[in-house]
This record gives structure tokens, sequence and C-alpha cells, in this order.
């Protein structure tokens, strides 16, 4: 993916809660958000962009739609997950001395999936530290939350034993949703500790302990997406005419 640097001092803007992008205009700030790509090692780069996307203004903030999924990679299961990823375009600090809080609106409804299975077909909104690898995302199906704990397998930067992927439920939350349904996503990294939480609606969902690395510096993302192994032999299964329609708005960071 597109390396991202902090342009302007922003562990400076860090003494108080800020908005990035509140997406109450209903479309993308191009100067603020923009379609990732990754490099495929052949000279190709995959683009995480569906041909037929639809962008509103919904609820106060941005609406995604892509109805039906098309975009599938038949070996990666990195290129086949994301179908319409968008990225900040600056990465934000994780303060070394204070926790670092990210946070959001989100809602999501899909159509013609399991929305009984995480896997199947969900909005997120996602944290990306491509200087360690980590990743620490919120997802939603509009039926079910998940959250997900990863560090992804980076050449120079992890290998197939310091990688890994965790998808979490959590039943006994308390945290109940529904199509369409808001609520405010928040994770909290404290780096020096090792520690992540991830809350919904203040209520908490997850925490991670012993976090592998320190993160570092954050780049912000969301979109929709699939999130099914890569058969072997039938190549991609992650796509059977499904889609869904992800709804954010108040994207913040703040210290704590």
């Amino acid at each position: 993916m597109d390396n991202f640097s902090d342009s302007g001092g922003l562990g400076a803007m860090l003494t108080t809660e800020t908005t990035y992008d509140d997406m109450s205009k209903g479309k993308i700030d191009p100067s603020k958000w923009k379609i990732l790509s990754f490099p495929m090692g052949n000279g190709e780069t995959w683009t995480w962009e569906e041909p037929k996307a639809r962008i509103e203004p919904r609820m106060g903030g941005l609406a995604l739609t892509v109805d039906p999924f098309t975009r599938k990679h038949d070996t990666v299961h990195m290129f086949d997950d994301p179908k319409q990823l968008y990225g900040s375009t600056r990465t934000f600090p994780v303060l070394a001395d204070r926790t670092t809080v990210f946070e959001v609106e989100m809602g999501c409804e899909t159509y013609r999936s399991n929305a009984a299975d995480l896997q199947d077909a969900f909005a997120g909104f996602i944290l990306m530290d491509f200087s360690t690898g980590m990743i620490f995302d919120f997802v939603s199906t509009g039926q079910k939350i998940g959250a997900i704990y990863e560090r992804l397998l980076i050449p120079g930067v992890t290998d197939e034993n310091t990688a890994f992927t965790y998808l979490v439920e959590a039943p006994f939350s308390g945290v109940q949703t529904g199509p369409g349904q808001m609520h405010n996503y928040s994770v909290r990294i404290e780096a020096a500790k090792r520690r992540t939480e991830w809350l919904v609606d203040g209520k908490m969902f997850f925490k991670a302990e012993g976090v592998p690395v320190e993160p570092r510096e954050i780049t912000i993302g969301f979109g929709l997406f699939t999130l099914k192994p890569v058969d072997h032999e039938k190549g991609s299964v992650s796509i059977h005419g499904q889609g869904a329609t992800g709804i954010w708005k108040n994207f913040r960071y703040r210290p704590e």
C-alpha cells in the first residue's frame, strides 16, 4: 500500500480531540482520502476499487455501496479481501507517553449475504501501521460486529512466524446492532504498554495485551470487504452475488 507521511506536526496537534473528516458533505475529499493499492511483485499494482461503487450522502455522513461485489484475486487473500478500500492521505502519530484514540461512527447493511457470518460481507473501520505491519480494525455486517487484530505479512517487516490474523467476536459484550444502525467505534492504543482496546458505544469489546511491537503511525482507512480464505483449488470464494453499504462519519483522534 502507499506510504503516507505525517505532513505537518500532527504530534503537536494531538493535544485535544481533532476531527480528521466529519464526512458531512457525503463525498470523498481527495485531500484526505485515496483508493489504496499495493505492488504485486511482478511490476503490476493491485488496486482495491470496484468499478460500479456508489457514493452518496446518508445520515449526515458518507455511504459507500457496492452491489454486487465483483473484485477478487484467486491466489492472494490480501488482494482478495478488500473490495473498495480508502486510506487517509496522511499518517497519525501514536503517542509514546499517552493513549492515542481513534474513532468513527459507522453502520452497515448487506444484501444477499449471510449477515451472521462476519467474513461474508462487511463495512470496516481500519487502522493500519505499515511500518510495523500492525492492524487494528472494527467490522460490521449490520447484524454482527467484530474486531480484527492482525499483523500483516510484509516482506522486510514480518515473516510467516510473526504475521497473524485474529477475527474476534464478543457475544457477551452487550453490544447489539441492526442493518444501517450507527455506532461509535473507538480504538485506544497504548504503545508503551503494548496494549490496545476496542470499544463500541463506550463498552469494552476486545482487549489485546502484549502487542508484539509498539505501533508508530496510523493510516486510517474505511471500506467494504470480505474475509474468506482463498481456496487452493477453486481460487477466490469471496463473492457469490452479495453486496453491502457502509456508512461513516466523524473520523476523530485524540490523546488520553
